[in-house]
């Protein structure tokens, strides 16, 4: 019976060092493995990277870089004078180190142009818009046709049959991007529908301050709509220098200042773009394609959010407005 227990006991020391040891095998292994795992650089390029329309964006992109062994570099950008210039920031990027780009593009029209000199789609993630040449490259995009439509959709809930006698001005933003065509496209589609009348239509090219103000004295609209977050910006600018209230403001924006200014009721309605997801996505989308050239990411839409001041706390909302603090 001694010999028995003595061998039991023999016998359970031995297990408990084999199991003691796979324990540690296993654990060195996955510590080797992070360790030896390849971090890769890889630039952001977006216009304007310090506006704070970027901060959900940039949290977005930093959270996946963590979790996807990426060291990122935010290129710091003013506004690019035109498409050769983010060019040669993207070239710039790449001879010095970058082995893959996440870049915005501020004209998808004319990515074709002889002038681009072509970027392996291995290396590039679009984000915010896509090109005309669709396919080239893996984007991940706002849902911008149904951003513009849920716009139109806040100004018919708020106006209702009054909206046939309401006279509209548009802030379209930038349409040398596809997403500006397909969010004006959008808007447009939903609220012709309903009756409205369109005053005035000014895009980036043609929006200088002077011209909006000029619209707005010289033909007076009952409502603006702004169809991106600086556009949204420029208005509030304009209705918080007067002394009252000249028109009602539905707009698309993420930066802290517009959801400022719609808790204090000066914006109706606000379309929010889950920037965080777009982000995230993108640095998920870039690692994987460096880590595995032959495979294609594939184009993905990112949702959004219709917020109006009386829903503007609700958990989920607070959880795409502020991602960071959930």
């Amino acid at each position: 019976m001694k010999r028995t227990g003595k061998n039991n006991l023999i016998y359970l020391m031995a297990l408990i060092l084999v199991i003691i040891a796979f324990i540690a095998f296993a654990t060195y292994g996955m510590l080797d493995g992070s360790k030896d795992e390849e971090w890769y650089p890889v630039s952001v390029i977006v216009e304007n990277s310090n506006s704070d329309r970027f901060t959900s964006f940039r949290e977005g992109l930093e959270r996946g870089a963590e979790d996807y062994h990426i060291r990122l570099n935010v290129v710091s950008t003013g506004a690019f004078s035109g498409i050769e210039e983010e060019y040669q920031i993207i070239h710039r990027e790449i001879d010095n180190g970058a082995k893959g780009v996440i870049v915005e593009m501020c004209d998808s029209s004319n990515y074709t142009d002889d002038s681009a000199v072509e970027i392996g789609s291995d290396k590039m993630i679009l984000v915010e818009t896509d090109v005309e040449a669709e396919g080239m490259y893996a984007a991940i995009l706002p849902q911008s046709y149904e951003m513009g439509e849920a716009v139109a959709e806040a100004v018919i809930t708020d106006y209702g049959e009054k909206l046939k006698d309401t006279r509209i001005g548009i802030l379209a933003g930038n349409l040398k991007q596809t997403a500006g065509q397909q969010c004006l496209k959008g808007f447009m589609d939903k609220i012709e529908s309903a009756g409205a009348s369109i005053l005035w239509n000014l895009s980036d090219e043609d929006n200088v301050n002077n011209t909006f103000e000029w619209c707005l004295e010289k033909k007076r609209v009952d409502i603006v709509v702004s169809l991106d977050n600086d556009r949204t910006e420029q208005a509030v600018d304009y209705l918080q220098a007067q002394e009252q209230t000249e028109f009602g403001l539905y707009g698309i924006g993420c930066s802290e200042k517009n959801v400022y200014y719609l808790d204090k009721g000066v914006i109706g309605a606000l379309v929010v773009p889950n920037e965080f997801n777009i982000g995230y996505l993108s640095a998920a989308a870039i690692a994987g394609q460096l880590r595995e050239p032959l495979s294609s990411a594939k184009t993905e839409k990112v949702g959004f959010l219709t917020i109006t001041k009386d829903n503007l706390y609700d958990e989920e909302n607070q959880k795409i407005l502020f991602p960071i603090v959930q």
